[in-house]
């Protein structure tokens, strides 16, 4: 096949083209679009007093760590619009979140059978930039830590009081992907195979056009070739 008759043929059949570019359009604009995505995670450990192994609220009840920890959690939760997500295992990023933040507390054991023993926040946060990820995580700590003075304070509390402890002391930002480099990349492969997707779709339409147009030319000459003998 030659050049020329490749071009009449995506000419003849130009709706097929058309249908084709704006599929790949469409897909093209989704890709380029899109934003880099980094995160980070933090944990933050809730410390018990000084030789003080659980907590003790005035009024002769007692709370664990771990309960505590878990207050913590709601009340942070409460004050922000965290991402719902009951996560004892991997990243947001993972989980396909591309902006926002969460705290949770890990829990121990299986589906069905879960258990939360370690006064422990895990604190996870995805975004567009990595600077913008080191803001959003130091808000959200400044909020745990807020949320634990305040817990005391409501509860009287005016010596042996709990503190935490976030580890890492500097976060680790990581890149998921994204920059205007790889989607140019991307772009540019999305288009060429969308161009050969095309193609190869239009000379399948012709090639289906023209055996049916000779289908329905046959019986026609074998009428006129009967009828000259």
């Amino acid at each position: 096949m030659t050049a020329s008759t490749f071009l009449g043929i995506l000419l003849r059949r130009w709706y097929v083209v058309a249908f084709g570019l704006a599929l790949g359009l469409a897909a093209l604009g989704a890709i380029r679009s899109s934003e880099p995505v980094f995160w980070t995670e933090a944990d933050v450990t809730f410390l018990a007093p000084e030789r003080e192994p659980a907590y003790w609220i005035s009024g002769g009840s007692a709370m664990t760590l771990t309960e505590f920890a878990d207050m913590v959690k709601r009340r942070v939760n409460q004050e922000a619009p965290s991402v719902d997500l009951s996560l004892t295992r991997g990243t947001l990023y993972g989980a396909g979140v591309q902006q926002g933040f969460s705290v949770t507390l890990p829990a121990n054991g299986g589906q069905w059978n879960k258990t939360f023993s370690q006064p422990v926040l895990k604190v996870q946060v995805v975004d567009t930039s990595a600077e913008r990820v080191n803001q959003v995580l130091a808000t959200v700590l400044d909020r745990i830590n807020d949320a634990t003075i305040q817990l005391q304070n409501e509860a009287s509390v005016k010596a042996d009081r709990i503190s935490t402890q976030t580890t890492p002391s500097q976060a680790e930002v990581i890149f998921g992907g994204g920059t205007p480099v790889t989607r140019l990349k991307g772009a540019a492969v999305w288009a060429g195979l969308s161009f050969a997707l095309t193609s190869v779709a239009t000379l399948y339409v012709d090639r289906v056009m023209v055996r049916r147009k000779r289908r329905r030319t046959e019986p026609v000459e074998g009428v006129l070739d009967a009828s000259r003998v």
